[in-house]
């Protein structure tokens, strides 16, 4: 049997979140620097990100921004910790929000809400925010393909949340007719089926039809979720009406209409975006993607 690093890993992660949270965020931000100079392949991925994302910044911005996401990613994965071991409440005086009528709104009317997430970088963060503010939710995730991590991802994240695997969108859609919030992120590249291409930052980006698809059979209503952390620890969350049109029967202007949104809070804080993700690994002619490719 060879080794592995997964026990190894969650017992820094119980060690992250018993530190002191200032000392936490000051290791979470070597460790992405330590990530920066060493996942060479990530780096990669997001150093291309960057480059057709940004042109405007000059070659020095870019890498400076480049190194900026490693280290905004490093803080996440303190968050995580405390997100998962820390206790309910912990984070409950560091929260801001807006929007939050809509939320109310809609539990009023009892009406399922689909709540649209792009990845940030304190994404496991979203579920201690999120129990602030409304109460248990539903989460949609992707299991992880190690049983044990996968278990421990489970338990941090049902203390807050129910969680649902992302493909069941039988289950999602009972949820969201029973007038539950469910969390989805429309945010990756998952291939061409089930996708449609639009503009994400002025490139062509395999988009996911899943959560039009979901509004329209659950009758949810969809609320995006804008969310970023500032320089004194506090937490912002804002609410944001999806277009009265969304989602409509035309699935390219509905992954437009998303991917703008999440463009314009991706500008906003772009280093606190996992840029890390192939977000254009798929081209619109099918044909293998080469943004990513070492030179």
């Amino acid at each position: 049997m060879g080794f592995s690093f997964v026990p190894l890993g969650i017992g820094f992660i119980r060690l992250l979140a018993a530190m002191p949270p200032s000392l936490g965020v000051a290791i979470g931000r070597l460790i992405g620097t330590l990530l920066f100079v060493t996942a060479r392949s990530r780096r990669l991925v997001c150093e291309r990100n960057i480059s057709v994302s940004f042109p405007e910044l000059t070659l020095g911005e870019q890498k400076k921004l480049v190194k900026q996401c490693f280290i905004q990613n490093g803080v996440g994965l303190t968050e995580t910790a405390w997100s998962w071991h820390r206790p309910m409440g912990f984070i409950d005086d560091k929260v801001v929000v807006t929007g939050q009528e809509l939320l109310h709104a809609a539990k009023k009317k009892q009406i399922g809400v689909l709540l649209l997430c792009p990845h940030y970088s304190m994404l496991d963060l979203v579920a201690p925010l999120m129990h602030a503010v409304t109460g248990r939710f539903v989460i949609s995730y992707r299991p992880n393909d190690n049983p044990t991590f996968d278990q421990v991802i489970r338990r941090g994240r049902t203390r807050y949340a129910e969680l649902v695997d992302v493909r069941a969108l039988r289950e999602i859609a009972k949820h969201l007719k029973k007038g539950d919030t469910v969390w989805f992120g429309p945010d990756q590249d998952m291939g061409p089926k089930g996708s449609v291409f639009a503009p994400f930052f002025g490139r062509p980006a395999c988009t996911v039809t899943t959560p039009s698809r979901l509004a329209r059979i659950s009758g949810a209503i969809s609320i995006f979720l804008d969310l970023h952390r500032d320089f004194e620890g506090v937490y912002h969350l804002s609410f944001v009406a999806m277009p009265d049109n969304y989602p409509c029967e035309d699935e390219v202007e509905n992954a437009y209409q998303l991917n703008q949104y999440i463009e314009k809070t991706v500008r906003n804080h772009p280093s606190q975006y996992m840029w890390m993700h192939k977000r254009f690994k798929t081209s619109p002619d099918l044909t293998n993607q080469t943004l990513y490719q070492p030179d």
